[in-house]
């Protein structure tokens, strides 16, 4: 209670564009993450398929739309990660790489 009113507990909740959970891991933050990048991935591959695109341009648009989503606050959780964690992450990472150099 605060100043006599109930607050709500909650298992998870996004303060400022971070998954904070109640146990404070990281896995909802790092899924949500992910899913986001992911679909911001199918620009990245609608954007190589142009012919006038160079690869200076998809690591640009790489750099302008996926990586800050995987990077937003990440002083806040990721020296938190577990290997397991980051694994989704890097294969994000890993993707984007393919489309980039002409092999996804």
């Amino acid at each position: 209670m605060i100043s006599e009113e109930t607050i709500e507990q909650v298992a998870s909740f996004k303060l400022l564009g971070i998954t904070v959970t109640d146990s404070l891991r990281w896995g909802d933050h790092v899924a949500a993450v992910t899913a986001k990048a992911s679909k911001r991935l199918w620009f990245l591959k609608k954007t190589q398929t142009s012919r006038c695109t160079t690869q200076s341009d998809l690591v640009y648009c790489y750099e302008a739309v996926i990586r800050p989503v995987m990077e937003y606050a990440s002083p806040v959780w990721h020296s938190s990660l577990t290997p397991e964690q980051s694994k989704p992450l890097e294969a994000v990472q890993q993707r984007a790489c393919q489309i980039i150099i002409g092999g996804g």
